[in-house]
């Protein structure tokens, strides 16, 4: 809209902690096989895996997993004299001992590789490429980062609560035409502009956090624009709303954007506000990025089941 500034919303990664709530997962164990070549052969030289392990242990969300225990699967999963290992197999084998993440790398000529797969499902959840041995910490960091964004957002599924005494609507509407709602396949494409709606039956608080793609973090609501957030019962409320000054745009990387929208029928300190910075949207502060509540903390200790609802919209952003 002409006259209006056009802001481009994107920030920083965190996992959200929740005391008091049994769904919340603060760590993951992980395993890392040994890496193998370009045909699948496990290396003799444990090097690069050693120097991941390294990285990995920097991060206080990671608990690797003892190297007897690894042993054991490696036993399990290589395919006789050849020295093939796997992969399949090696997930199933980490399933049972409790592994949550397995990762699997290649050495090969082309580049070091290597791919993070959760256990439970099979899914790849990171996976990164270096040009060398000698950048194995940057890809150490490059999977660290990823899968924090994946346990964040895991955890913001998790964190959910319908009470039956609250209704409330949450969505997000695309500029042109297009509602986007909690549990149904939303898609946006890089440069649309978005509002987002809230409404509910009662009077309370809402909390609006958007985890990004990249894993990035941003605080919709409150904002420096509209720092009260307490909401009166029946009224609409838009980000942003018709008279600010500004618009929010879809902006790169594409991915799965997941937005929460939380209410509450009393004041509840839902944001660590030591960890946030910025001006307009507040951010998590980079120093913040890797502490062990991870830049964003949810306290709502003390509120009732009956006192607060959630709703979750998953967006497919695409180019």
């Amino acid at each position: 809209m002409k006259g209006r500034r056009v802001i481009a919303v994107f920030i920083v990664s965190i996992a959200i902690l929740a005391p008091g709530l049994d769904a919340q997962q603060a760590t993951v164990t992980l395993g890392i096989l040994p890496f193998t070549d370009a045909k699948g052969k496990a290396l003799e030289d444990g090097a690069a895996a050693a120097e991941l392990s390294a990285v990995f242990a920097r991060y206080r969300f990671i608990r690797q997993v003892e190297r007897s225990r690894l042993d054991e699967i490696i036993k399990e999963v290589e395919l006789g004299m050849s020295g093939l290992v796997d992969e399949g197999s090696a997930v199933k084998a980490g399933k049972v001992r409790g592994i949550e993440i397995m990762v699997f790398g290649v050495s090969a000529a082309t580049g070091v590789s290597a791919r993070a797969v959760h256990a439970e499902t099979g899914r790849v959840i990171a996976s990164a490429k270096v040009a060398s041995a000698g950048e194995v910490r940057v890809l150490g960091e490059r999977l660290a980062f990823d899968i924090e964004t994946y346990l964040a957002r895991e955890n913001v599924r998790r964190l959910r609560n319908d009470s039956p005494s609250i209704a409330t609507e949450f969505w997000v509407e695309r500029k042109g035409g297009g509602r986007l709602v909690p549990g149904k396949a939303n898609t946006l494409k890089i440069g649309n502009s978005v509002v987002f709606r809230f409404r509910s039956n009662r009077d309370g608080y809402l909390t609006i956090v958007d985890i990004q793609p990249g894993g990035d973090v941003v605080v919709l609501y409150p904002n420096e624009f509209s720092k009260d957030n307490r909401v009166a019962a029946g009224t609409l409320y838009s980000v942003p709303s018709e008279s600010d000054t500004f618009e929010v745009s879809v902006s790169e990387p594409a991915g799965t954007d997941t937005v929460v929208a939380f209410f509450t029928q009393r004041k509840a300190e839902w944001l660590d506000r030591s960890k946030l910075e910025g001006e307009g949207f507040w951010t998590v502060k980079g120093p913040e990025r890797f502490a062990a509540a991870r830049g964003l903390s949810i306290t709502a200790t003390g509120l009732k089941k009956d006192e607060w609802e959630s709703a979750v919209i998953e967006i497919e952003v695409g180019r």
